[in-house]
């Protein structure tokens, strides 16, 4: 019998209850002390409705080749500005136990940990979102929003983007330190 995978996670969660305390405690010092980008707070009250009850755009997950895998591609025409997703998944602390295999589908949460390393989100039960491949000329620009004492990784549409058009953004010089540097995909 095969093993069933489980369902992707549609909003951030965490490895236990005393993490997620940990983690909104520092969250909301941050934000006490100012340290929380203003444009994040913005984000997140202007979005939280989409945050708190996601629903998922018009998209397809079609398997590209076996150096890519997967990628997400608009079913309909979204227009520039549109709000895409959540990077949903675990927070959890950025052990180097994730590096063997390498997980690709981390994304830094802006938190520092005991240590000062920041969290990530890890996605691999994420949702559509961890399917959003690299581009040098990406069509979606990621940002960050605080809502709660937690910081969201959310995706917006740079431009319009056409139906059947692959969804994509850049994910920067570190996410390439580890890792062979592709060349374009879009």
């Amino acid at each position: 019998m095969a093993k069933k995978s489980p369902p992707p996670q549609t909003k951030i969660t965490f490895q236990n209850e005393e993490e997620r305390l940990d983690i909104l405690q520092r969250g909301l010092a941050a934000f006490k002390r100012g340290d929380i980008p203003h444009r994040a707070v913005e984000l997140g009250e202007k979005y939280k409705q989409q945050i708190e009850v996601p629903v998922e755009p018009k998209v397809d997950i079609r398997f590209i080749n076996e150096e890519v895998g997967h990628g997400v591609f608009a079913k309909t025409n979204i227009k520039k500005g549109q709000f895409i997703g959540e990077y949903t998944g675990t927070v959890r602390e950025n052990t180097r136990i994730y590096f063997v295999p390498l997980n690709n589908y981390c994304y830094e949460y802006p938190i520092p940990d005991r240590l000062g390393r920041s969290f990530v989100i890890d996605a691999t039960n994420g949702n559509f979102t961890r399917f959003i491949n690299h581009s040098y000329q990406p069509n979606l620009q990621p940002h960050y929003a605080f809502l709660d004492g937690f910081y969201h990784c959310i995706f917006f549409a740079l431009q319009d983007i056409q139906k059947g058009e692959q969804l994509c953004y850049d994910y920067g010089r570190n996410y390439w330190m580890l890792r062979k540097m592709p060349c374009d995909w879009s």
